[in-house]
């Protein structure tokens, strides 16, 4: 792919397109297998101009794993807790979650972060401040306003936030990650965002929906 065209690139669209390139990269080679000098040519121009965007390879993939999980969390959670709709709110927060979670690039990008974590550890602490934990603060300031609507109990919601990523994050991700299902299937996907609604529920919402989520966990 060359970026250049009849008319010049601004630095926003040439900065963008560099980041959809190297994200192909970084998914496709790894980290390690990923040179600089590789994404300047598929970029179309010179190294010095790639390095005056990102001064380093690490900067470069820093930026990847920004912007992807930045649009991840807001697609997420762009909803407002709603009282009289609160359990339907909740759940689709977890389906969002859980199909960001299980998607082709989610998943492809926990592979390599795991991959390539052992040998170049700073990737990987700075991989899971952008993603995880940056992840769980999104979640808590949600669970923050819900508790304000009086959907969740009094709780702390960084501690609600910590329960629901694990929820999230268990079973059918596990199998999804290690690839025992190589396909999202939709009644798995319902199945799995009902569950973990019911439990979270049970355990963090208010008395009514609690005693609602008890019955039929």
């Amino acid at each position: 792919m060359v970026l250049i065209e009849n008319r010049k690139p601004s630095p926003d669209e040439r900065r963008t397109a560099i980041l959809d390139i190297a994200r192909e990269a970084f998914l496709q080679d790894g980290y390690s297998g990923t040179s600089m000098s590789r994404i300047a040519v598929l970029v179309g121009g010179s190294k010095a101009t790639l390095y005056s965007y990102f001064p380093s390879k690490k900067d470069l993939f820093v930026a990847v794993v920004d912007r992807e999980t930045t649009r991840l969390y807001d697609e997420i959670f762009h909803i407002e807790p709603v009282r009289g709709e609160a359990e339907a709110v909740i759940a689709g927060v977890v389906k969002r979650c859980l199909e960001g979670l299980l998607s082709d690039t989610i998943v492809a990008g926990y592979r390599l972060i795991i991959a390539e974590a052992g040998r170049f550890p700073e990737i990987g602490k700075t991989a899971y401040e952008l993603a995880v934990r940056r992840g769980l603060e999104r979640i808590a300031q949600y669970f923050q306003k819900a508790r304000e609507a009086g959907v969740l109990r009094d709780c702390d919601p960084r501690a609600a936030a910590d329960s629901f990523l694990d929820l999230a994050a268990g079973n059918l991700h596990t199998q999804r990650l290690w690839n025992a299902v190589e396909k999202l299937d939709a009644a798995a996907l319902e199945a799995e965002a009902r569950r973990i609604t019911a439990v979270f529920l049970a355990a963090y919402g208010n008395d009514e929906l609690s005693r609602n989520a008890r019955q039929r966990a």
